[in-house]
């Protein structure tokens, strides 16, 4: 399974399967790792194969939809042109719980407060994005694709302990810690 991912700034790239979540486990960043942004997304999972899909057939790809979360470690975005495939490579740092039915509010709180919010899905920009990727990306049944709902912000600094949560409606869909000790 590919994870393929059109930024906010319109930027297609990948994420390997090894950055998915382990579901029910905190994080702990590895040392090199000073900071931590984030980025909410909207994902969709393929359900047809195909390549140069017109945005007019691209709801015929794909068969379920949810929101996510992905993390960078802030010490790898350093503007250069490979900082985003860097960041993009770090283990557990893609949060994509199962698909949700129906629409609804999606919300993303860190210590209680609330840091994102979207209400539905944006059908339209994730028709655009499912046109673009397969523009450059052949995808294939399982693959994902997600669309980033904003530009990554700042998230935590070492040493914190700080508790994610995601919402959708009112039902928890993301819930894990973030555990960056002291070095």
């Amino acid at each position: 399974m590919n994870i393929l991912v059109r930024n906010a700034n319109g930027k297609v790239f990948f994420r390997p399967d090894t950055t998915c979540d382990r579901p029910g486990e905190d994080l702990y960043p590895q040392e090199f790792i000073a900071s931590m942004s984030f980025a909410p997304v909207v994902y969709m999972r393929v359900c047809k194969a195909g390549r140069s899909v017109s945005e007019r057939f691209a709801g015929r790809y794909f068969n379920a939809a949810g929101y996510g979360l992905f993390l960078y470690p802030d010490d790898l975005l350093d503007g250069s042109e490979e900082s985003v495939a860097c960041a993009s490579c770090i283990d557990h740092t893609s949060f994509l719980p199962a698909p949700v039915e129906g629409s609804g509010r999606f919300s993303l709180s860190c210590d209680g407060e609330e840091i994102f919010a979207v209400e539905g899905f944006p059908l339209e920009d994730m028709r655009k994005a499912l046109a673009e990727v397969t523009s450059r990306v052949h995808i294939r049944t399982g693959d994902l694709i997600a669309l980033e709902l904003c530009k990554p912000s700042r998230l935590c600094s070492r040493p914190c302990r700080k508790e994610i949560k995601g919402v959708f409606n009112s039902d928890a869909i993301i819930d894990f810690k973030i555990i960056m000790n002291e070095l």
